[in-house]
């Protein structure tokens, strides 16, 4: 499986749009079709998601769900656990069936005492006021034996019935794959993300910064990443800088190189040095073992997966491509490559990075431009040019972009490469292999 995500410094520059086209040129090279549902698309952008609408098709339940169905089980289930441990223990000891230093019950004394309320929604449990009571009462309850003051409101305590609603509510915030990927019949494959309600926004952006929500998110990503062979992350404007912790998983990162301007290519250039950066400082964080929040908790369960070698390697070996967009001409690209050279060369980094940034493709803007306008975001076939385009992009992945021309080829070369049409048999031969070798 390989994990590719679209990126890009700021929003209008065409990531979503190269992503969907991506992913549909990929689906073409592996006859996704015929062989089922070996791609997925994904929309990483949990504040404003874009493609289900842009594709017309909808999975069931959408990140928004997953957050509410996350949230269940993050702040309340959980809760709901501790609290009905308490109450029973507590009951037991107040009818006489356990001693006051009965061990189980010493513990929930202590869960008593520490147990965060602020995570408890009281009026949306059947006995919410009651366990209100309860920890009202921590203050007054000092000891083990102090407990006999709860009984009043121990006995308005239905374990039985608690047990019952606890029992539902656990299985109601399991999260069920299936129910969150559609997979689209007409083009072979398989989006995840969806759009977020009017009236959920506000909680939205609320549970999507939490880091306990956000750990179970990439836990639910990491499962549902499995069955695929290539996943296409399209992700927010900057990066997904409200989960990078993904990007430790990610393969190989495209940057979407906007052309249009000197601002839009200064910032994409900066795009690049920020992940050059971010890659540099989480490398160096997890030589010393100095990483910390959620990189550190999710670097723990990729460690359990794969081993500490090989995530180090992971790590290490990212590969970096450029897809320039909104290209007219190509002294535009010999322009972007040489301001790109010079800034590494300022930063001193040029050497070590010019093999390692590949040049995987590039798309005319005046084409894509024509078509978009349209409200045709999926392009691939309309145009056997933007066609021939996007399948260089799917043979560079393909490929472990081992076809690619580097930062350190000169610019005849490159423009060369970005200017050639597929040979046929080459592409064939790579579909082929990535094919056969699935089977």
């Amino acid at each position: 499986m390989s994990i590719i995500s679209v990126v890009g410094p700021k929003g209008g520059i065409g990531k979503t749009t190269l992503a969907i086209n991506t992913t549909a040129a990929l689906t073409r090279a592996l006859a996704s079709g015929k062989h089922n549902n070996r791609i997925c698309l994904v929309d990483l952008d949990l504040r404003l998601p874009t493609i289900t609408s842009l594709l017309d098709s909808h999975p069931s339940k959408t990140f928004y769900d997953l957050f509410e169905c996350l949230d269940k089980k993050t702040y309340q289930i959980d809760f709901l656990k501790i609290v009905y441990l308490m109450a029973s223990r507590f009951q037991a000891y107040v009818n006489g069936n356990i001693p006051a230093r009965n061990e189980r019950l010493v513990k929930v004394f202590h869960h008593y005492h520490a147990i965060n309320t602020d995570l408890f929604l009281a009026s949306e449990f059947k006995f919410g006021n009651e366990i209100h009571e309860l920890l009202m009462k921590r203050r007054e309850i000092k000891s083990v034996s102090q407990i006999k003051k709860l009984q009043p409101i121990l006995k308005k305590i239905d374990l039985d019935e608690f047990r019952r609603i606890l029992d539902e509510l656990s299985r109601a915030s399991r999260p069920v794959m299936e129910e969150y990927i559609s997979y689209i019949e007409e083009y072979g494959f398989s989006i995840l993300g969806g759009e977020v309600p009017i009236l959920g926004k506000r909680a939205h952006r609320k549970r999507i910064n939490e880091p306990e929500l956000l750990l179970r998110f990439l836990e639910f990503l990491d499962t549902v990443f499995q069955p695929f062979e290539h996943v296409i992350v399209d992700t927010p404007a900057g990066g997904v800088n409200h989960i990078s912790s993904l990007m430790n998983v990610i393969d190989q990162v495209l940057f979407v190189f906007d052309l249009s301007n000197n601002i839009a290519i200064n910032g994409s250039i900066d795009a690049v040095h920020t992940f050059i950066d971010y890659y540099e400082e989480f490398q160096a964080d997890y030589a010393k073992g100095q990483l910390v929040g959620l990189d550190r908790a999710h670097v723990k369960r990729l460690i359990a997966q794969k081993g500490k070698g090989d995530l180090y390697q992971s790590i290490k070996n990212k590969k970096l491509g450029l897809v320039f967009n909104r290209c007219q001409n190509n002294q535009e690209i010999v322009k972007a490559l040489k301001m790109l050279r010079e800034y590494l060369d300022t930063l001193d980094k040029y050497h070590q990075y010019k093999t390692r940034i590949q040049i995987v493709g590039m798309v005319p803007h005046n084409k894509v431009i024509n078509i978009t306008n349209n409200k045709k975001s999926l392009f691939y076939n309309m145009d056997i040019g933007l066609s021939e385009r996007m399948d260089q992009i799917a043979k560079a992945i393909l490929s472990e972009n081992t076809v690619c021309p580097t930062l350190a080829d000169d610019d005849k070369t490159i423009i060369s490469y970005l200017n050639k049409v597929k040979k046929p048999q080459l592409f064939d031969r790579l579909t082929k292999l990535a094919s056969s070798s699935t089977n």
